[in-house]
């Protein structure tokens, strides 16, 4: 099995409204975490990412050449470090590696946030509950365990972890994208439109209380889905009428993965796993009464929570940067 790398890293968790940045010790453990509003205009953001990790290496008391990781969402080529498109951040074919490094001299990896997220819960989060494996490639790189995370917060991504390593290429986990109907409209829509923790409060908002503003006014969709969970463990039938038809859907989704790849645990993250049973539960109904022969895997929140993101660029950085 391969030793835990001797060096940390710092990590780079891009958002599409708040960048976070820590630095990530051997075992996972994340230190000085802190978050800044993100610049959508790639060349002040790469500033900024210059400017933090130096203010970093100071508050963590690293090296110079402290390996960076930086996580984006969208869709990445990650050998070419290129951003092909991210929706949220309005790129399209942006060289985000060769312009972090005009402003980095430490040594960089560019990584996609979930699956980024994905292998940082496999090794150090959730995975943790279940048996690691050797990581495939990259010397020094942790055990992984096999499963399933799924982010919910602004959008919805998945990224399966399975032999030591993410499968899939880089359009793989873009699960949010796929068209669904909406539960009461009929409408087809994209998965995120539906399911996701900013899409439950903006639902309830649209189809039920036009005035209930405060859902759909939110910091990466976070407060949208509490409101509308806390409402539901409460009882307020329309509450729950939204938030089990988003988990339904979800679970239609979700269904398909698990019976193509294999019953693995799935691993919710973002603001909505913070819903506890309410969620979790009715997530695992969902998906079990879709499966038929195929048995149910657990359904349950991340370890790394809002973090894990940060810590899988961290991660990144450890293992791949150059």
């Amino acid at each position: 099995m391969p030793s835990a790398p001797a060096r940390p890293a710092i990590g780079v968790d891009v958002g599409g409204t708040r960048t976070k940045i820590g630095a990530v010790a051997a075992d996972g453990a994340l230190s000085v975490p802190y978050s800044l509003p993100t610049p959508h205009e790639p060349a002040e953001l790469a500033a900024m990412i210059a400017e933090q990790t130096a203010r970093l290496r100071g508050l963590a008391h690293l090296d110079a050449d402290t390996p960076v990781g930086v996580a984006v969402p969208g869709i990445i080529d990650e050998e070419r470090e290129v951003v092909e498109l991210a929706v949220n951040l309005g790129w399209k074919e942006l060289a985000l590696g060769q312009l972090l490094r005009e402003h980095l001299d430490a040594p960089l990896a560019l990584a996609h946030d979930v699956r980024a997220g994905g292998m940082a819960e496999a090794a150090w989060g959730a995975g943790r509950l279940f048996t690691q494996r050797p990581a495939a490639g990259g010397a020094g790189a942790p055990p992984l365990a096999d499963l399933i995370f799924v982010p919910i917060g602004t959008g919805i991504a998945a990224a399966v972890v399975h032999d030591g390593a993410v499968f899939g290429d880089r359009f793989t986990g873009e699960i949010g994208q796929v068209r669904v109907e909406e539960p009461f409209t009929g409408r087809m829509m994209r998965l995120e439109e539906v399911a996701s923790a900013s899409a439950i409060g903006r639902r309830f908002a649209e189809q039920l209380d036009p005035d209930a503003h405060s859902l759909v006014t939110t910091d990466g969709g976070r407060p949208a889905a509490r409101a509308v969970v806390d409402r539901a463990r409460a009882g307020d039938a329309d509450a729950e009428k939204i938030l089990f038809s988003a988990l339904d859907t979800l679970g239609q989704a979700l269904a398909t993965i698990i019976s193509s790849v294999g019953t693995l645990p799935v691993v919710i993250g973002g603001g909505l796993a913070e819903g506890g049973p309410i969620v979790l539960d009715t997530l695992e109904a969902s998906i079990s009464g879709r499966l038929g022969v195929v048995p149910t895997p657990p359904v349950l929140p991340s370890s790394l929570g809002m973090w894990a993101g940060c810590q899988g660029a961290g991660l990144a950085g450890m293992v791949r940067a150059s």
